[in-house]
């Protein structure tokens, strides 16, 4: 018998030409099956909350604006702010509870924006401003201009 002599070549790593076997197969399930439970955790950590208060309270300053544009006149409170519509309703917004709400004379119940530790409105030459403080300690602002 001929013996086979092996060559160098470029592509070998090693002389091990065992590959996969089961058994690192199954340990290598066992490995993916053991982690994915602790990503899907890690995953669930990262977060959310704050972009969904970034946009909610972005869209509150977006119904608040429309609303002043609609208005005819507007009467500012520290922590309240009345619009006289052109139909003669008066739309109150303040603080109530942990939620900013909206009424219409003195009635219904429309929520706006939720879990608000305090909201301020304070008057400038063009317009006002809105300062809100969550529940979490962030603070938003936003100044709104008088549209004649």
């Amino acid at each position: 018998m001929r013996n086979k002599q092996t060559k160098k070549s470029v592509f070998m790593l090693s002389h091990l030409e065992s590959g996969f076997t089961f058994v690192t197969t199954l340990i290598s399930i066992v490995v993916l099956v053991f982690s994915i439970p602790f990503v899907s955790y890690l995953l669930r950590q990262v977060s959310v909350d704050n972009t969904m208060n970034d946009v909610s309270v972005g869209q509150f300053f977006i119904f608040m604006r429309n609303e002043v544009m609609q208005a005819e006149e507007i009467k500012l409170y520290p922590h309240q702010l009345k619009l006289s519509m052109h139909n003669g309703d008066e739309a109150t917004f303040e603080k109530y509870g942990n939620l900013i709400r909206r009424q219409v004379d003195g009635t219904g119940h429309e929520i706006y924006l939720r879990d608000i530790k305090d909201i301020t409105f304070s008057p400038f030459s063009y317009g006002f401003h809105i300062i809100i403080t969550t529940m979490k300690g962030e603070k938003y602002d936003k100044k709104i201009m008088y549209y004649p």
